[in-house]
Order: C-alpha cells, then sequence, then structure tokens
C-alpha cells in the first residue's frame, strides 16, 4: 500500500516542475488509462468486447465543448458530459446486448463511424468538420489535477469490483452466461450497468482532454487510427488483471513518444508488430507470460483475482460436514404435488424432443427420470430450469406457473440443477463457485458472508482440499461434486440431477447416493435425477419415469417399470434385469 501511495504523491508532483511537456505527457498516459482501464471493465470482467468503447470518449468530448462554449462553468460541462455519455451507453446497450462473441465486437465497432458521421452532419450542433473552438485559455495544470482525480476514481472502482456482488456477477457471465442465470443471477441489467459505468468513465476523459486540447473535430474524436489504442493497451498488460491496463498505457505511451522522436514515418507499422508479436508469443498479455510470473518483485502485479481474494476467509474446519448444510428444513406434505409438467412441448424446429408431457411430482420424493439418448431427458430439464421456453402447455411449481419467468427468477423460485457435461466457472475457485448462488439467492449474502458459508457446501461435497483451487483444475468427479454442491447451494425445493453418476466409483456413488436420499431426508428438497446406472438409482428413488421420443412411456415403482413391455422393447433391449441387478 505504502509504494501505491508514493506512485499517486509522484504522479500529483509532476506539474511542480513546471515542464509543459513532462505534464503534457502525463496527462496523457493519465487519460489513457481511464480510457483503458474503464474498457476493461466490459471486456476483462465480463468478457465481452467493445470496440466502439472510443465513441463514448468522443461523446463526451462533443458534450462537454458544447457545454463550455455555451459558458457554463467546467464543473458543469464535465457532470453533463458523464450523463450524457452514460445516457448514450444506455440507448445503445439494449440492441447491442442482443448481439454475442464476435458480433457483439463488430456491432459496437460500427459505432465509431456512425458517431464521426453524425458529429459531421448535425452542424448545428457539432460544428461539422469545422469542429469546435474552446474559449483559449492555459488549463493544463487544473485539467492534469481532474484527469488524476479522475485516474483515482478508476482505480478505486477496479478494486471494489473484486470484493462487491456486482463484480461476481460479472465473472460469472464471463464465465457461462447460462450458468449464471441458472444461479440467480439477472444478468441484463448487469451487463447493461457496467456498459453505463464503462462509458460514463470514456466520457468523463473525454471531456477533460477536450478542455486541455481546446479544440475537437470529428476525426479527433472518433478516428480510427486512435480508437483502439487503449484496447491495445488493456490487452498488452494483461486484460482481466487488476494491473495489466496500467502497466500496457505505460509501456504503450513510452513507446509512442519514443516512435514520434526516433522513427518518424514507420510508428503505425512497428507499433502494430509489436501488438502482433504480444498476441502471438504472450496470449493473455505481458503479464501472464510465464516468465514474468516467475520474477518475485513482478508476482504481486501477475495475481488473478482469485490469487487476491480467498486468503480472506478462514480455511474449513472438520466439524462442517457434521454440521451439514445451512438450508432450512421444508416440511412437505406427500399429497401435494411440487412439479406439475401439463402437455409440456419443446420443439426445435421439426423436431418434438418433448411431445405433451404430463407428469406430477411430489413434495419430497425422489424420481429417477430414465430414457435412450435423445428420449427428451435432459431437454424437459431444460424446459423446468427454463433454459429452453417449452413451445406448448405449462409448468407450475409449487403452484406457481413457470410460463414466461426468466431462469432466474425460477432458481429464485427454488429449481436448482447440475449439467450432464459439468459447467463450473472454470476460472473461479471452488470456494467462489459455490458462493455465486449463495449472492444470489432469494436472501442474499454479502460476498464475504457468502464465501463463509460456502465452506460448509465444500465440506458436505468433499472437496475441503481444493477450496482455493481454480474450478478448471478439478478433475471430472470433482467438477461432478462441485455442481451438486452448487445446485445445493442454490438452497432449491426442486433438485434437477443430470447423470452425476457416470464415471463415478462403486464407492463415490454410494456416497452420492446417500447425499441423494439425506438432502430429501434432512431438508425435505424433492429430487429429480436422470441417470442411466440403475443400480443407483434402486437405492434410493421412489418410483421411476421413463422418457420415449419425448413422451412418458412408464410411470411407476423400479419393480414394475423394469418389467412393463414397452420399456422393454425400446430401452432395456428385450430384456428385464433380474432383481438382484436391479438392486445391487
Amino acid at each position: 500500500m505504502t509504494w501505491k501511495i508514493a506512485l499517486f504523491i509522484a504522479a500529483a508532483c509532476v506539474p511542480l516542475a513546471q515542464n509543459a511537456y513532462y505534464t503534457t505527457f502525463a496527462f496523457t498516459i493519465l487519460i489513457a488509462f481511464v480510457l483503458a482501464q474503464s474498457w476493461d471493465w466490459v471486456a476483462g470482467e465480463m468478457g465481452y468486447v467493445n470496440l466502439g468503447h472510443y465513441c463514448f470518449y468522443g461523446i463526451g468530448a462533443y458534450a462537454f465543448a458544447i457545454v463550455l462554449v455555451g459558458k457554463y462553468p467546467v464543473a458543469a460541462a464535465l457532470l453533463f458530459a458523464l450523463l450524457a455519455t452514460a445516457c448514450a451507453a444506455a440507448v445503445f446497450a439494449f440492441p447491442l446486448l442482443r448481439l454475442r462473441g464476435d458480433y457483439f465486437a463488430f456491432g459496437t465497432l460500427a459505432l465509431l463511424p456512425l458517431a464521426e458521421v453524425m458529429a459531421l452532419n448535425l452542424v448545428p450542433i457539432t460544428n461539422g468538420s469545422d469542429g469546435i473552438v474552446l474559449p483559449p485559455e492555459n488549463v493544463l495544470t487544473r485539467a492534469y489535477f481532474i484527469a488524476l482525480g479522475a485516474c483515482l476514481a478508476t482505480a478505486v472502482v477496479t478494486w471494489r469490483l473484486s470484493f462487491i456482488r456486482f463484480g461476481y456477477a460479472l465473472r460469472s457471465i464471463r464465465n457461462d452466461e447460462e450458468v449464471a442465470e441458472v444461479m440467480g443471477i439477472r444478468i441484463l441489467p448487469v451487463k447493461v450497468a457496467v456498459i453505463v459505468l464503462s462509458a460514463a468513465f470514456a466520457g468523463l476523459a473525454g471531456g477533460i482532454q477536450a478542455w486541455q486540447m481546446s479544440f475537437i473535430d470529428p476525426g479527433t474524436v472518433f478516428g480510427l487510427n486512435v480508437a483502439l489504442v487503449p484496447v491495445a493497451m488493456a490487452l498488452l498488460g494483461g486484460s482481466g488483471l487488476l494491473w495489466g491496463p496500467l502497466i500496457g498505457v505505460l509501456l504503450l505511451a513510452s513507446m509512442q513518444q519514443w516512435l514520434l522522436v526516433n522513427v518518424k514515418g514507420y510508428q503505425a507499422t512497428i507499433y502494430g508488430t509489436v501488438i502482433l508479436l504480444i498476441g502471438r508469443f504472450m496470449p493473455g498479455g505481458l503479464l501472464r507470460a510465464g516468465w514474468v510470473r516467475e520474477r518475485p518483485w513482478l508476482r504481486g502485479l501477475t495475481r488473478e483475482h482469485h490469487e487476491r481474494i480467498v486468503h480472506r476467509v478462514a480455511p474449513s474446519t472438520a466439524d462442517d460436514a457434521v454440521r451439514g448444510l445451512p438450508i432450512a428444513r421444508r416440511e412437505v406434505d406427500r399429497t401435494r404435488p411440487l412439479l406439475e409438467c401439463r402437455e409440456t412441448t419443446m420443439a426445435f424446429g421439426g423436431n418434438v424432443a418433448v411431445n405433451k408431457v404430463n407428469l406430477r411430482i411430489g413434495q419430497g420424493e425422489i424420481v429417477g427420470l430414465v430414457g435412450a439418448n435423445g428420449s427428451g431427458k435432459t431437454t424437459l430439464f431444460n424446459c423446468i430450469s427454463k433454459v429452453h421456453e417449452p413451445r406448448g402447455g405449462d409448468l407450475l411449481l409449487d403452484g406457481v406457473s413457470l410460463k414466461g419467468r426468466r431462469r432466474d427468477e425460477v432458481s429464485r423460485l427454488g429449481v436448482g440443477r447440475t449439467y450432464q457435461i459439468p459447467r463450473p466457472l472454470g476460472d473461479m475457485t471452488v470456494q467462489e463457485n459455490i458462493a455465486v448462488p449463495l449472492m444470489f439467492g432469494t436472501e442474499p449474502l454479502a460476498p464475504r458472508a457468502a464465501l463463509e458459508q460456502a465452506r460448509e457446501f465444500i465440506a458436505y461435497a468433499g472437496l475441503e482440499a481444493r477450496l482455493a483451487d481454480r474450478a478448471d483444475a478439478l478433475s471430472l468427479q470433482e467438477r461432478k461434486a462441485l455442481e451438486f454442491a452448487r445446485a445445493l447451494a442454490c438452497k432449491p425445493k426442486l433438485l434437477l440431477v443430470d447423470e452425476v453418476a457416470s464415471g463415478l466409483t462403486p464407492a463415490e456413488i454410494r456416497r452420492f447416493v446417500a447425499h441423494i436420499r439425506d438432502v430429501r431426508d434432512r431438508y425435505g428438497i424433492t429430487v429429480i435425477w436422470v441417470e442411466h446406472i440403475f443400480s443407483a438409482l434402486a437405492q434410493v428413488v421412489d418410483r421411476v419415469v421413463v422418457l420415449e421420443q419425448g413422451q412418458v412411456i412408464a410411470d411407476g415403482p423400479l419393480d414394475e417399470v423394469v418389467r412393463d413391455e414397452r420399456v422393454l422393447r425400446t430401452y432395456l433391449g428385450g430384456a428385464a434385469p433380474k432383481p438382484a441387478d436391479a438392486h445391487a
């Protein structure tokens, strides 16, 4: 912390040297940092590459200039620049967020020529190609200190994102949007909020620099030749790392100055070559390069988010598994249904995956859902958890219709699930994976409390030794245990378990079966379990439902279902398992 304060004091002392060149260069670095770091909130934290970020810088510059020329105070002009940019970002966000991946990136890139054309044509407001001349005065020192304040605010926001619920929502979206929603995160407001926040800081930077330059025109503030520089700076240092954008800004800004003085005419070529080499040989940025991480004096700059967070929570104790889970006991009435499928239908084009399914799952039941591959089991799970919106019929959970409800709403109504192929939040720790649904459930916890409570679910799943490890470092069996614990952390009424036993050893299967029985008996959780291993189902299920081509062909106790003629013909291959096999 001491050296951070020293760095800030050193930056504050630059104007005292009374050297206009040094002050201007340092001012440029401050503005570039605000732009690069605010861009990284969207790209590094949420995983959306916004190539049009510089457009908001230009909007802020014009908004500031128009108000200042109108004889309003500088403070009012800066406030207007910030607010105008935030409003513009909110308007752009809704259509742009319908796009993902490369489509989002190129959609945002189109903002730059659009804004430049508008600035050229809205002559009564922008003065067209002639640009806007601001009142002539020497404002470099004042602009510098305002830029320093904006830089400090940017750094504080970046640091706080590591510890607040909003930051965890962003990182969850970056890893897997669908899983984030299924855990209870309403992702659209989060995505809009971070784009608006990012744009507001870019607009503020544009207003400050417009004041310092005393002149702006469309090419200066919307030109593609300068628009991608902050992006390159963040990528060079290490997008998503706390210090990545700052390191990239310092290196590239210094290189730009050297090129301007020493290599006239080839600056852009050399600049582009350096960026290409970084992308080829150091993907992820300079601070993620192995040789940098091996240097003890640089290691503090290279830490990922989870390496800075997990130490804040005490390690688990041996008593956690004995205490059980922090889930309130749900009193169940076996005569009442928890889930009702009424003519539930789901089709993909001409392929009907779930065909008018009528199903009633009682409170506190453990139901096995089986069928051949492609019979519609996982699709039915996706309909219940609203990964897919059914094309027909209805679903009722505890008497409440799920029609038209979002995934996060269904999660908070009491549905938790696992996936057939585990989908952990890969670059977050085991502890964070479990803590996220605790932060966004019906009774959301603060991040620190959620991380603490997550230890109890981790102990229950037998993953205490992996608490601080990244989820993508786990074995397949450990990932399945993590997903089971994460689904329980949603504190569900209904737990959807999708082929968790596949690939487990007999001992691991017995332990998992014991967990299924325990969460029903101790907490009153209703379970629907998709599984191909009959011996696992036989140990715990109350009844079995068989699907074939999206339709229910059998529903009853396991002993009866395995002797049903249609089940024998379509699923079991014509021979019923012996009783010893079914209950092994």
